[in-house]
């Protein structure tokens, strides 16, 4: 059974179907997604049962119904992402319970050595690097999520190469939600306990190396002068806001008041509804892409759950710090993507999040009661 979680782990978390589908061709791509699916399914029938986690197998519902109801392309790709996701949340329990954050860390610390060895041996025009997970904004989250995990970690020599090696790898994606988010944790993790000040430290001795080697490179030209200008008296605020999300938010302004109550149907926020939108790029923002394409309920729906999962992480955080960092991780995450419901990484994490929190708040309430 340890195998099978390992290789399910590494499906998901090192982004390996997208991977194979860019590099080895849509058939060995498509091969391997279906594989997360029998992976899944194979590692529940053979362990400990587990409940389903309700709040988002109800989500689901509300989703795909409502957004279904005005969808007018092929039924068998609607079809399809409705089983996927579907057999994803009904069945991913059993792995989530027996998958412990310092086996996650581990995982998600390989994934960010890619991003480092993807910058260091496979140059890219681009200047931006990601590593397995092809997307630098994805590959910046990936080290993000693995950075916050590294305050469950005891040993403070370990800790620090941990939260090093993710910081170098998000830097190099060049993403800016990384480094905005990146510092938002290190400063609430200094206010909850002065020590943290480390994570800091780490911060600026990494952004010295990278500037340091960054001829060596070939980093994004405009993105890391952009990065430079931050340390300057002159800060390029055009780059740094150049395409900003709340400018392709604006873009959606008059068709998320058309339909709130049934949406404008599934996939039409996504970037796909050209034809009958007129827009070509997706609404990069979760809760906006659930709220015009299946409605009112869902969008309320997906609040609940974000705002109970921050909310009920913030109770353990001087336990588990770890768990409100993931949190806002996670609800910030969402307003900058919008692939959240094929999107099984954000999904892991999500559904994690709400296990163990919810495992941690019935341990605490069985201590008080005994």
């Amino acid at each position: 059974m340890t195998i099978l979680k390992y290789i399910t782990l590494i499906l998901i978390l090192w982004n390996i179907p997208s991977f194979a589908l860019l590099y080895s061709g849509s058939s060995i791509g498509g091969a391997l997604s279906a594989a997360i699916i029998g992976c899944i399914l194979l590692y529940f029938f053979l362990n400990k049962k587990y409940k389903a986690s309700i709040p988002f197998v109800v989500l689901g519902i509300s989703y795909f119904m409502f957004s279904g109801l005005n969808f007018y392309g092929e039924f068998s790709d609607y079809l399809k992402d409705v089983i996927r996701y579907f057999a994803f949340v009904l069945f991913i329990a059993a792995l989530l319970h027996n998958t412990n954050t310092k086996q996650l860390g581990i995982i998600l610390l390989i994934g960010a050595l890619s991003v480092i060895v993807h910058s260091l041996g496979f140059k890219s025009e681009y200047g931006r690097y990601a590593g397995f997970y092809i997307n630098p904004n994805q590959a910046g989250f990936i080290c993000l999520v693995g950075y916050a995990f590294t305050y469950r970690i005891t040993n403070t020599k370990l800790k620090l190469i941990f939260q090093f090696i993710f910081t170098v790898a998000g830097i190099l994606t060049l993403s800016r939600y990384f480094i905005l988010l990146w510092v938002i944790v290190n400063v609430l993790s200094v206010i909850s306990n002065r020590k943290n000040i480390q994570g800091l430290a780490i911060g600026g001795f990494t952004l010295v190396l990278v500037f340091t080697i960054s001829a060596m490179l070939n980093l994004n030209q405009n993105r890391f002068a952009a990065l430079e200008s931050l340390f300057t008296n002159k800060v390029d605020t055009k780059t740094i806001t150049q395409e900003s999300r709340m400018e392709t938010w604006a873009k959606y302004n008059s068709i998320l008041l058309e339909n709130p109550l049934l949406g404008n149907g599934y996939r039409s926020m996504q970037g796909r509804g050209s034809d009958t939108l007129g827009i070509d790029v997706g609404v990069h923002n979760t809760f906006l892409m659930v709220f015009g394409e299946s409605g009112i309920v869902s969008f309320l729906l997906l609040i609940l759950i974000y705002i109970s999962l921050a909310i009920r992480s913030l109770r353990h955080f001087k336990t588990h710090p770890e768990y409100s960092f993931l949190a806002l991780i996670l609800i910030t995450e969402l307003l900058v993507s919008h692939n959240y419901f094929d999107n099984f990484t954000v999904l892991f994490f999500t559904i994690w999040l709400y296990v163990k929190v919810k495992n941690e708040t019935q341990t605490q309430t069985n201590l008080t009661l005994n």
